[in-house]
């Protein structure tokens, strides 16, 4: 063991030191997106084409609505768009249509032709657009 000489009014060593706070000279990480990783990943995983939900099947039937390949279309990219600009829930006006949409799982709610909207309400949704 080695003993270390103390003379009289000699302060003892410091503590190790920690590193703590900034340093003078570093750079701060760059601002980050938070929605943008789960943009990218809903992007790989997204499944190709609109859901429509058992509630809309029923009423594509019970109004005899159908969708042609490149209506299908329109209405994909008018979902889409309302999805590049944070929409959750939409309603797409498509002609004589309206479909409403939750956006983040690209599921059809609900349709309806010209005659069922008039007089309708439609809550609960953020962006309405037009296809």
């Amino acid at each position: 063991m080695t003993t270390l000489p103390i003379h009289p009014g000699t302060p003892p060593p410091a503590p190790a030191a920690t590193r703590t706070g900034t340093v003078k000279g570093t750079t701060r990480r760059p601002e980050v997106d938070p929605g943008l990783f789960r943009r990218e990943l809903d992007s790989l995983i997204r499944p190709e084409g609109l859901k429509f939900s058992r509630h809309a099947q029923k009423r594509l039937e019970m109004r005899g609505i159908e969708f042609t390949p490149q209506g299908l279309d329109r209405i994909e990219k008018a979902v889409d768009k309302a999805e590049q600009k944070g929409s959750r829930d939409a309603v797409v006006l498509a002609g004589d249509m309206a479909l409403v949409v939750n956006v983040r799982n690209r599921a059809v709610v609900t349709v309806m032709n010209r005659d069922n909207m008039q007089e309708s309400v439609i809550t609960n949704i953020d962006t309405a657009v037009f296809a």
